[in-house]
C-alpha cells in the first residue's frame, strides 16, 4: 500500500538516477536545475503533512534534514572529497528523506528523527570504499594523490578547483595549503579553495601572467574530482529498500 513517505522516496530515487547519469556519462556535473528543485520540494512537502498529522517535527523535518545533510556535505567538500554538486545532491536527499522508516527497511536513524541522511551517507561510504581503494592504488602507482593532483599553471582552465591558496603579501607571492598551525597574513589572494565554482577566467589569466613574469612557479595543486553521485545514489537506493548496511553488519556481528 502506498504510504506518504513513498512519494519523496520515489522522487529521490529518480533524482539519483539522473544525477548518476549526468555525473558519469554526460558532463561530469550534477546540474543545479536538478538539485535545487529537489531541495525545495523536500522542504515544502513535509509542511502540509506535518500540519495534517499535528506534528511540529514533521513540519520542519524537511528543513532539518536538508540542514544536517548540507552540514555533513560541506565538511566533506572542505576535505576535497566532494564537489559542490555532491553536496547539493546530498542536501536534496536530506530534504526529501529526513525520516524514512517503512516496516521492510528498518534503520536506527530513521525512527522519528530527521537523521536518515546519515544512513544514506554510511551506505554510500561503504559502497565507495572498494572504488576508493582501487583509485588509490592506481594513483599511487602513477605517483599522484587520490584527492589532489599537481599540474602546470599554464595548462589549467577556467573552473579548475585549487587545493591551495596562492596569495600576495607585500611584493612576495606565497602558498598556503591550509594544513599549517596558523593562517598566514596576506594582502591579496589569487586562488580560493573554498569557492566551489573554481577558478574564474580572470584568475586563470592572472596566474598565467605571474608565471610568465617569473613571479610564480609554474605549478598548482588542484582538487581531484571523484564522481561520488553514483555512491550516493546507490547508498540511497539501498537505504530505501533495505536499510542501514553498517548497523545491519554490526548487529549481525553482535549476534554471533
Amino acid at each position: 500500500m502506498l504510504q506518504p513517505e513513498h512519494i519523496p522516496a520515489g522522487i529521490a530515487i529518480v533524482g539519483a538516477c539522473i544525477a548518476m547519469y549526468t555525473d558519469l556519462f554526460k558532463n561530469r556535473i550534477i546540474p543545479n536545475r536538478l538539485t535545487f528543485p529537489l531541495i525545495v520540494i523536500g522542504v515544502i512537502s513535509y509542511i502540509p503533512l506535518g500540519v495534517y498529522r499535528g506534528d511540529p517535527l514533521t513540519v520542519v523535518s524537511g528543513l532539518l534534514g536538508a540542514a544536517i545533510a548540507f552540514a555533513i556535505g560541506y565538511a566533506m567538500w572542505l576535505t576535497g572529497g566532494w564537489a559542490g554538486g555532491d553536496v547539493k545532491l546530498f542536501t536534496a536527499f536530506g530534504a526529501l528523506l529526513p525520516m524514512f522508516s517503512p516496516h521492510y527497511a528498518p534503520a536506527p536513524y530513521s525512527n522519528g528523527h530527521p537523521l536518515f541522511p546519515i544512513t544514506i551517507l554510511f551506505n554510500s561510504v561503504i559502497c565507495m570504499i572498494p572504488v576508493l581503494l582501487v583509485c588509490a592504488a592506481i594513483c599511487k602507482a602513477r605517483g599522484r594523490g587520490i584527492l589532489y593532483e599537481e599540474t602546470k599553471i599554464t595548462e589549467i582552465k577556467e573552473g579548475a578547483i585549487p587545493a591551495e591558496t596562492i596569495y600576495e603579501k607585500g611584493k612576495r607571492i606565497g602558498r598556503y595549503s591550509g594544513w599549517g598551525l596558523s593562517k598566514p597574513d596576506w594582502d591579496h589572494t589569487f586562488t580560493n579553495p573554498r569557492v566551489a565554482a573554481g577558478l574564474t577566467r580572470h584568475q586563470v589569466g592572472v596566474l598565467k601572467r605571474l608565471v610568465r613574469q617569473r613571479k610564480l612557479q609554474n605549478r598548482i595543486r588542484l582538487k581531484r574530482g571523484i564522481p561520488f553521485a553514483p555512491a550516493l545514489g546507490i547508498g540511497l537506493i539501498i537505504a530505501v529498500f533495505f536499510g542501514d548496511i553498517y548497523w545491519f553488519a554490526l548487529s549481525s556481528l553482535l549476534a554471533l
